[in-house]
C-alpha cells in the first residue's frame, strides 16, 4: 500500500510538473508564502477562458476539490462555472446553467453586439447575487465563501454568483451553559446565524453590525454588535483600533480575537465575558455593551465585563427575585469556600490550633495519626489528583468521562485513607472545595479560582492566616487595577456606585431595575418607566367592591 501511494504521488508531480512547463506558470516551487500571496494578488483574469481556467488550477495547485463545468451560452460562446466542491448549492448551480444555456435566448441583441453580454447575464441571473471582479485573489476569496464563478470567453472579468450552501451544526443548548428556565438555542460557528439569532431578539435598524477581516491566510470574518447611540463612541473607537492592528497569519476562534484585545494581558482574570447564549449576549447589548463574533466559533465575546458578571446566569433573571438571590449568594458563598477553604484549614491546624473546638481538634489530630505527610503535602497531594481526574473526565467520551471520573475520585479517597497516605479530614476539605467549585457558571473564572487556591493554600502553609490576609490585600488592589475596554473590572463596587447594586449580590425585580449601568449606559441611562410594580388598579378595586355589593344584597 505505502508503494502504491508513493508511485502516485510521483505520476501527479510529474504530470503537474508539465502542466506549469507548458503554460509557464509565474508561481515557482521556490517561491516564499509572502512572495506567493504578492504574486497571486498582482494576478487578473484575462479575456481568454483556458487561460483564466488554467491559471485558477496553478494558483489552488490542481486541487481536487475545485470542480469546473465547462459549457456553451445559447450554444454559440464557451463559459465554464467554476466552485469548490461541498460548499455550493448544487441546485443553485443547476439553475445558472439552465439560464444561461436556454432562458438567455430571450435576451435580444447580444449576438451581435457582445457588449450587452454582461448585463444580460445580471438580467437573467435575478435569483442569485452577481458582482463582477478581475482580480485572481478576490476571486478565489469569493470561491471559499461559497460562491460559483461564471467565467465568458472574450470577458477580463469574472461573475461571482451568490450560491453558498456550507453545511451548519443544528442549534441546540450549550452543553457547557445549561439553564432551568429560558430559551434552549445556542451559537453555532456559522456567523451570519449567529448574527440572526441577535436579530430576532432585538427587532431595531439601531443594531448595528461592523465587520472586519482578520488574518492573512484565514481571512476570518469578525464582527462587532451593538446598539448605535447607546454603546459610547470612545469605547467603540478603542474597540475599532485594537481589531484593526491586529496583524496575524490566521484566527481560528474568538479565543485568538480575546487576546489581542484585552486591557491587560498579564492577569489571571478573564477581562471579556465568554459565552455561547444568545439570550446572555443581547441583555448585555441592550445594557451598552459590545459584542464580538467571529466566523467558526460558537463562543461570542461581550466587552467590557466586569468581576460581578461572571457569577451571573441568565435563569437568574427568569425566576422569582428571591430565588435568584438566593441562587447568587450561594454562588459567592461556593467561591469563596472554593478558594479558601484548604489554606484556612491549613493555616488553623498548623499554627493557630486555638481556633477549633477541643473536641473538633482531638478529633482531627486523632485522624492524622501515622500520616507520614504534613498538612500541607496532603492538601496538595488530593488537589492535583483531583485535578487530574477532572481533566481526565473532560477528555474522556462521554459515555465514560463522568462515570471514570467519580469512581476514579471515590477508589483514591477511599485507598489513600486506608494506606494511611492522607486523613479524612483533607478529604473532605478537598472534596467540598471541588464540589463548590463547580458551582460557579463561567468556566473561564472557575478555573482562576482553582489556580487562586493552591496560591492561597501555599500562603497558608508559610505565614498561617496572616499569608491569606497578605493575599487578599494584593488580590483586591489586583482587581481594583484591572479595566476591561477602559471600564473598571470592579463596578459597581469599586467604584462604588450604589444605584447599580440592584444587579449584583442581590436581585431586584424587575420593574424595580429602571435604569442601565451608570458608566455604561449614560447616553440613554432610563430603561424602563418606574412607578411599574403590579397591584390592582382602582378600577379593578372597585369592581370588587361593587361584586361584594350585590353579593350583600
Amino acid at each position: 500500500m505505502g508503494y502504491r501511494i508513493g508511485i502516485g504521488k510521483v505520476r501527479y508531480m510529474r504530470i503537474h510538473r508539465r502542466k506549469k512547463e507548458k503554460t509557464g506558470d509565474p508561481l515557482k516551487d521556490n517561491m516564499d508564502l509572502s512572495q506567493r500571496y504578492q504574486e497571486v494578488q498582482k494576478m487578473k483574469l484575462e479575456p481568454g477562458l483556458e487561460q483564466n481556467l488554467q491559471t485558477l488550477q496553478q494558483v489552488c495547485g490542481y486541487s481536487q476539490d475545485l470542480k469546473i463545468r465547462r459549457f456553451n451560452i445559447n450554444g454559440q460562446i464557451p463559459a465554464a462555472l467554476v466552485y469548490l466542491d461541498d460548499m455550493v448549492n448544487t441546485l443553485s448551480v443547476e439553475e445558472i446553467l439552465r439560464v444561461l444555456m436556454v432562458d438567455v435566448q430571450r435576451i435580444e441583441g447580444w449576438q451581435k453586439d457582445r457588449s450587452l453580454l454582461r448585463s444580460a447575464i445580471k438580467d437573467l441571473l435575478i435569483i442569485n447575487s452577481v458582482e463582477e471582479t478581475d482580480s485572481i485573489g478576490e476571486l478565489f476569496l469569493k470561491m471559499t465563501h461559497g460562491n460559483t464563478a461564471l467565467l465568458v470567453e472574450g470577458q477580463a472579468a469574472a461573475f461571482v454568483c451568490g450560491t453558498v450552501d456550507i453545511k451548519n451544526r443544528d442549534i441546540t443548548e450549550p452543553l457547557s451553559e445549561t439553564n432551568i428556565r429560558g430559551p434552549r438555542d445556542g451559537f453555532v460557528e456559522s456567523l451570519c446565524i449567529n448574527i440572526t439569532l441577535i436579530r430576532r431578539r432585538i427587532r431595531v435598524p439601531h443594531l448595528w453590525i461592523e465587520t472586519f477581516e482578520i488574518g492573512s491566510l484565514t481571512k476570518t470574518q469578525v464582527a462587532i454588535a451593538y446598539i448605535k447611540g447607546l454603546a459610547d463612541e470612545k469605547m467603540l473607537e478603542e474597540l475599532r483600533s485594537r481589531l484593526e492592528r491586529i496583524d496575524t497569519d490566521a484566527i481560528l476562534e474568538s479565543g485568538y480575537i480575546e487576546q489581542y484585545i484585552e486591557d491587560q494581558p498579564f492577569t489571571l482574570f478573564p477581562l471579556t465575558l465568554r459565552t455561547e447564549r444568545p439570550d446572555i449576549v443581547c441583555s448585555s447589548i441592550l445594557s451598552g455593551r459590545v459584542a464580538v463574533l467571529v466566523t467558526g466559533s460558537p463562543h461570542v465575546l461581550v466587552l467590557p465585563a466586569d468581576f460581578p458578571m461572571f457569577f451571573q446566569a441568565s435563569d437568574d433573571y427568569y425566576e422569582k427575585p428571591p430565588q435568584g438571590s438566593f441562587v447568587r449568594i450561594l454562588r459567592w458563598i461556593g467561591a469563596i469556600i472554593s478558594v479558601f477553604l484548604p489554606g484556612f484549614y491549613v493555616a488553623v491546624v498548623n499554627f493557630h490550633q486555638e481556633l477549633l473546638p477541643t473536641a473538633l481538634l482531638l478529633r482531627v489530630t486523632a485522624s492524622r495519626e501515622g500520616v507520614p505527610f504534613p498538612v500541607i503535602a496532603e492538601i496538595l497531594i488530593m488537589e492535583v489528583l483531583f485535578e487530574v481526574l477532572r481533566e481526565a473526565g473532560i477528555r474522556l467520551p462521554v459515555a465514560v468521562g463522568p462515570a471514570i471520573s467519580i469512581v476514579g475520585a471515590l477508589v483514591l479517597g477511599e485507598a489513600a485513607i486506608r494506606a494511611g497516605i492522607v486523613s479524612p479530614a483533607v478529604v473532605i476539605v478537598v472534596a467540598m472545595t471541588a464540589i463548590a467549585n463547580f458551582s460557579n457558571p463561567v468556566f473561564s473564572m472557575a478555573i482562576v479560582l482553582r489556580i487562586l487556591r493552591f496560591a492561597f493554600t501555599i500562603l497558608a502553609a508559610v505565614f498561617g492566616l496572616f499569608g491569606i490576609q497578605f493575599g487578599i490585600l494584593l488580590l483586591v488592589v489586583h482587581l481594583c487595577s484591572l479595566r476591561s475596554l477602559g471600564i473598571p473590572y470592579m463596578s459597581p463596587l469599586a467604584p462604588n456606585i450604589p444605584s447599580d447594586m440592584k444587579d449584583n449580590f442581590l436581585l431586584a425585580p424587575i420593574w424595580a431595575r429602571t435604569t442601565r449601568p451608570k458608566i455604561l449606559g449614560r447616553r440613554e441611562p432610563v430603561r424602563q418607566s418606574p412607578g411599574q410594580m403590579p397591584h390592582p388598579g382602582k378600577h379593578s378595586q372597585e369592581e370588587i367592591k361593587g361584586g361584594n355589593k350585590d353579593k350583600n344584597r
